[in-house]
């Protein structure tokens, strides 16, 4: 039975400013992090825009790629969710196309994700499908507004960390997006491959067998011959959730979902 994991997750913002204390708006974006899911937030005042691509690096400056893009392209708050960070520094940068054919980058915007905490989330889906959950996120800037004390300097982003709360909505509201993380067949995290930890391999004759989510077979091992098993991501031929079962004999071990990204 699909055990769902219920977790209402809690991410605090960085806040943009520069006379009032406000979301920052386009080309300004600011970013948080919380149990190894980035959150990227900002103000669209334009009309007109065809597209937000939002970027990825590990530097700063160079080898910045794709990860997904906006769903929400209408005016007002909008919001991108990375859920498949890098261990360490990741940069973002918003390629923004307009319908006149105009585009520009926005500013770029670190966050720093400890690898424990990358190790230690739960299963969930692409990027692309996780922009499901940035169109209802809501932000309660109320905690954010400081009164302005005579002398002192604005506050800076860094010094405005968890002085904004951005709520996103629990999983479970959105066709179960997180399960709990299988003990013996789990993605691994920094490679995107799949990986097999199985008990007593030489003991027990085990296979397996994964789904996609209409429950077409897209892969079958017939017999596990050894423990650990890397199974290349490749080999799913999509990004996407996917469902497996892991028989020992003719008895069901376990039953689970693994993601592809």
């Amino acid at each position: 039975m699909l055990r769902i994991l219920t977790v209402s997750l809690s991410v605090f913002i960085l806040l943009f400013t520069q006379i009032a204390f406000a979301q920052p708006v386009l080309p300004d974006i600011v970013g948080a992090t919380d149990k190894g899911i980035n959150v990227l937030s900002w103000v669209a005042q334009y009309d007109g825009i065809k597209s937000i691509a939002v970027q990825r690096s590990s530097d700063s400056v160079f080898n910045f790629a794709t990860i997904g893009y906006v769903k929400n392209l209408k005016k007002g708050q909008q919001a991108f969710i990375d859920g498949h960070p890098a261990p360490g520094n990741n940069w973002y940068r918003l390629y923004i196309a307009f319908s006149s054919d105009l585009t520009w980058y926005s500013n770029r915007f670190k966050i720093h994700v400890d690898s424990s905490a990358i190790l230690a989330k739960g299963v969930l889906p692409p990027n692309d499908s996780l922009q499901k959950l940035a169109s209802r996120i809501k932000v309660d800037t109320s905690s954010a507004r400081l009164p302005a004390q005579p002398g002192k300097p604005v506050d800076t982003l860094q010094q405005l960390v968890n002085k904004i709360r951005l709520s996103i909505p629990d999983p479970g509201e959105v066709d179960a997006y997180s399960y709990i993380k299988s003990q013996y067949v789990f993605t691994n995290p920094f490679t995107g491959h799949i990986t097999m930890e199985i008990p007593d391999v030489k003991k027990y004759h085990y296979s397996i067998k994964f789904f996609d989510l209409n429950n077409r077979k897209v892969l079958e091992i017939q017999k596990v011959l050894e423990s650990p098993v890397i199974v290349d991501k490749r080999n799913f031929q999509k990004k996407g959730l996917f469902k497996f079962e892991l028989m020992r004999g003719s008895e069901k071990l376990e039953s689970g979902y693994i993601t592809i990204y």
